[in-house]
This record gives C-alpha cells, structure tokens and sequence, in this order.
C-alpha cells in the first residue's frame, strides 16, 4: 500500500490510513486482527478486534448495516441511537468503507489485540479528519469480572494460579 499511514503499538504495525475505498469483503483475511468500519457520509470510524476471522466479523456487521436499514433487526437494535445504528439506519452497508488495520500474527493474543485496538481508539480521536464511534467497553467489564472473580476464588482459598515459583 503507497502513502500508508502506520502507527507501532508494542511492536505491531497498525495501519491507520482510513483514507480511499477500503477492501470489498472478499479481500479482508480470515485470520484474528484488528479493523476499522468507516461510514463515509460522516467520517465516522468504529474500530473493531476479532480473535477469529476480520472477514467474518465484517460479514456479520454487514448483515446487521443492511437489517438495520431495512427495519428488519430486532426492535431492540432498532432503538439504538448511537452514531454507527443512526448511519446504518440511513444508508445501510453501502455508507461504509472497511480497513484492516493489523493482522500481524501476533494480534492472535487477546490482551494485545485489544490494547491494540484501544491504541487506535486513541489515535482516532486525536485525528481531525475523522469522528469517533468508539463506545467500546466490554474489555473493561471482562477485566473487572475476572478481578472480581480471581479475588472471590483467593478468599474461598482456591485460586486459580499460583504466583509462588
């Protein structure tokens, strides 16, 4: 790719060059990563990670753009009022242009693959070009639960690893 703009998280390159048509679906691997969603219209991004495959994850947010466009998602996602479920809404998969922003091996690793993806959260609002739809939380709730959890199973007496050698 000419011109990419690249950023190094913990020795992962991440492309951040949000700029031109993105990949057709078919172009997109089937391997863990980190990718970015941009809705053209409004220059709004929403970065996204995968432990499984980007072109399956981009499937399934395609099929929910043209659900939600088409008025047939459940009525619970229908309600949604932020950003990307008003854009999909309105223009459906068509209004979206999809990047791959790392498939390095390495990206397999949940912890980095989601401090990756929290990197680029980070660079997407500083950027003046685009507009944040980052709403991720569910790394956080998945830290607090394991916490809270690892902290339950020491006070019962069982935890679940051993920090002495």
């Amino acid at each position: 790719m000419t011109n990419a703009l690249w950023i190094t998280h913990e020795g992962v390159r991440l492309n951040v060059d949000l700029h031109g048509a993105g990949l057709e679906v078919g172009a997109l691997p089937t391997c863990p990563g980190v990718y970015a969603e941009v809705h053209r219209p409004s220059g709004g991004v929403r970065i996204g990670e995968t432990g499984n495959s980007i072109r399956g994850k981009i499937r399934h947010d395609i099929a929910w753009f043209r659900s939600m466009h088409l008025g047939t998602a459940p009525v619970a996602q229908l309600r949604r009022q932020h950003p990307i479920a008003l854009a999909a809404r309105k223009s459906g998969a068509e209004g979206f242009a999809y990047f791959v922003v790392g498939d390095d091996p390495g990206l397999a690793d949940k912890a980095l693959r989601q401090s990756s993806e929290r990197r680029v959260f980070n660079w997407v609002r500083a950027h003046p070009d685009w507009v944040d739809w980052n709403r991720q939380r569910s790394w956080r709730r998945n830290v607090s639960t394991t916490l809270r959890r690892l902290v339950f199973e020491i006070k019962l007496g069982f935890p679940r690893c051993s920090w002495a050698g």
